[in-house]
């Protein structure tokens, strides 16, 4: 009976060491995986692709036992992460921010219905009044901080409200609002603005502000252009621009709530152009 109870709990410890071993190694490989995700669209892409390449040269030269090498990585080795915490400040600010931010317990109980139509039909009408906008949904990643460095509105959304925000010289046009649980938050806020290489010369301030908001957080950003009254679609670092307009009630649709709407039906495009 001893012999039984000893081979069982023998059993139990092993199975247990290995199964710690896969959850180890499952989790190390999500985390690389969201850090991924995250500099896929950042500069510091080239970045992650030059440590990997050092890692493969350190293994190496210990299999190979290449000594000089060895000795010359492992001593640059500290160096270079303090290196890329100084350069790549902003990126690492970010990808922190995203994880503090994140709501990971997501709940729609008590949420009304969103207003989709009069977003809809508001964008659609400063389009062909050709009169920039710019509008930040907010998704997962709270937005807050980014809403108190504007005035302060908490309005229904309506075709109305939005066209008179951001019909021009009116107070509080220049900017971008911010929409948080279905409800514009607040008007004329000020976001980062990006140097991503999705933007060409002839886009100003309004879509490097649009862009930067979608590179430092998962908001869905809507833009018309006061230039060409184009309408542009900005998420997860992405720039669709020349959105149109039947396509664009199920786009906005699709990355509010993937649930309710299916790539495959509706041909999210995937091109990504200047105006």
């Amino acid at each position: 009976m001893n012999e039984l109870v000893y081979d069982f709990t023998n059993f139990i410890k092993t199975f247990w060491d290995y199964f710690r071993n896969v959850i180890d190694i499952v989790l190390v490989a999500f985390i690389f995986y969201l850090v991924y995700r995250f500099l896929a669209n950042t500069r510091a892409i080239q970045l992650l692709k030059g440590v990997m390449i050092i890692i493969v040269v350190a293994i190496l030269a210990k299999f190979l036992r290449f000594d000089t090498l060895d000795w010359l990585i492992t001593n640059i080795a500290s160096s270079v992460v303090i290196a890329v915490i100084i350069l790549f400040q902003p990126e690492l600010r970010r990808l922190i921010t995203q994880f503090g931010q994140r709501n990971w317990i997501a709940t729609d109980i008590g949420k009304e219905p969103f207003p989709l139509d009069e977003l809809v039909n508001a964008l659609v009408s400063m389009s062909e009044e050709k009169v920039g906008s710019l509008i930040v949904i907010e998704r997962n990643t709270g937005l807050r901080s980014y809403a108190e460095s504007g005035v302060k509105v908490n309005g229904d959304i309506s075709e109305e409200f939005i066209r008179t925000i951001f019909f021009p010289l009116t107070p509080l046009h220049d900017g971008a609002i911010i929409v948080q649980e279905g409800r514009i938050s607040a008007a004329a806020c000020y976001l980062p603005l990006s140097d991503s290489k999705q933007l060409k010369k002839q886009h100003g301030a309004r879509h490097r502000a649009a862009l930067g908001i979608a590179e430092e957080t998962d908001a869905l950003v809507l833009l018309t252009s006061e230039e060409t009254g184009s309408i542009s679609i900005m998420v997860n670092g992405k720039f669709f621009s020349k959105v149109r307009v039947p396509d664009l009630k199920n786009m906005i649709l699709f990355y509010m709530n993937p649930k309710t709407a299916y790539e495959e039906k509706y041909r999210i495009p995937t091109k990504k152009g200047a105006e």
